[in-house]
């Protein structure tokens, strides 16, 4: 028995116990471990250095870190970000001036082409291409974002001179009962609306959208000044348009003053369209409507804030408080210049308003420079407002949601 145990134990149990066998000899296979054979523990070399900064949050709408949406600092001038601005003009300049000139298209409506209709009726046309323009944005916004500016504004471009140069092959007065299909004056109607106010109006969200959401790319302290020159073209070409309309329409006609126009557009959307340049590159998602801003009480009063004030927007003196709000708000701030604003608009209201009598129709007159001064500034600053509430990447999204809500004042 002794020796067959002696047998089965394995090589180093024999003869010397204390005597450890070199490890050497082992073979990678052998199921026999040497506990004699002492074992010295690996080294271990730090491969990296443990950082002990905290771990950016998460964006929970997109799911991204927020270090990967924060981008370095706009450049706030340069010979590319006063090109966009200069882009932006013109885009205002055609789009918003042309919306400005109902109150020369609109009479001739009334008189020529929809001479059945009230008036009140005939501005639902004029109302639904300015509530697109402002309530389409809501998803246009995050396009923007998603996208940058290059095709959006090309997209937005065709579609709105689609429906400029569908004008112009709209009959004249004295064609509309010989030509076939427009000899009910709800056809035309329609078509008007359907030119004017939606495809005209779509095609003005797209353009106007990105015109102003671009300017976060490039500015930030200089970001009302920026805005400030951008609105003044509305007021220029509110002022233009008019002027060449009362000139064409009685000498030329309905179908070669919209020809005309459109040529001016369509070199004013060029212009746009060739200087405007995004710089950020798009944020990851899908683009699609978000309404989770709301979930911000600032957004939300701001939101309100417009609103109110889009209410009493005043024409006349409204493209000088523009340039001038903008220019001086990026000294004192943008909601205190919102609110000085809205004081002087109040003030005017009780020292002018209240004074004006068929005696001293001057008065009006006063009120209507000093009125539109102050309140033009939310043309302004408003957006402006607004994307001081988030990071430049997604401005497009909270102006275009914020005046969505604007869009119903």
């Amino acid at each position: 028995m002794e020796s067959t145990a002696s047998k089965q134990l394995p090589p180093t149990t024999k003869g010397n116990m204390t005597r450890p066998r070199p490890l050497s000899t082992f073979s990678s296979a052998s199921p026999y471990v040497d506990i004699l054979t002492p074992i010295t523990p690996p080294t271990i070399t730090p491969s990296l250095t443990l950082s002990t900064t905290p771990a950016p949050p998460v964006d929970p709408e997109n799911g991204v870190s927020t270090k990967e949406m924060i981008v370095d600092s706009p450049p706030e001038g340069g010979l590319q970000a006063w090109l966009t601005v200069a882009g932006s003009f013109c885009i205002t300049t055609a789009v918003y001036g042309l919306s400005n000139s109902v109150g020369v298209i609109q009479p001739y409506w009334a008189q020529h082409h929809l001479s059945s209709f009230p008036i009140q009726d005939i501005a639902w046309i004029s109302g639904a291409n300015i509530f697109l323009c402002l309530f389409l944005g809501v998803q246009v916004g995050p396009w923007f974002d998603r996208f940058g500016p290059r095709w959006l504004l090309m997209a937005g471009s065709l579609v709105y001179l689609a429906g400029l140069v569908g004008l112009g092959f709209l009959p004249e007065e004295s064609d509309i009962h010989v030509r076939q299909g427009v000899r009910a004056p709800g056809v035309m109607y329609g078509l008007l609306m359907l030119l004017w106010g939606i495809v005209m109006g779509s095609g003005a969200a797209l353009c106007c959208t990105v015109a102003l959401s671009v300017l976060a790319h490039w500015f930030e302290k200089k970001r009302g000044l920026a805005a400030g020159i951008v609105f003044v073209g509305s007021s220029v070409g509110g002022a233009a348009f008019p002027l060449v309309l009362r000139t064409t329409l009685p000498k030329l006609g309905w179908a070669w003053s919209m020809r005309i126009l459109a040529l001016i557009v369509t070199s004013l959307l060029g212009m746009g369209n060739i200087l405007i340049k995004g710089r950020i590159k798009g944020r990851r998602g899908s683009g699609a409507i978000n309404f989770g801003c709301f979930r911000d009480a600032s957004f939300l009063w701001t939101t309100v804030g417009c609103f109110s004030m889009c209410l009493l927007d005043f024409g006349l003196g409204s493209g000088v408080g523009r340039l001038v709000a903008g220019a001086i708000s990026d000294k004192i701030g943008r909601f205190n210049t919102m609110i000085l604003t809205t004081i002087f608009s109040i003030i005017t209201t009780f020292a002018v308003w209240m004074l004006v009598e068929t005696d001293r129709m001057w008065l009006l007159y006063l009120f209507a420079a000093l009125f539109g001064f102050g309140t033009g500034c939310v043309i302004s600053i408003g957006p402006i407002c607004v994307g001081q509430l988030t990071v430049p990447n997604k401005f497009g999204q909270y102006y275009g949601t914020s005046y969505s809500v604007v869009s119903f004042s």
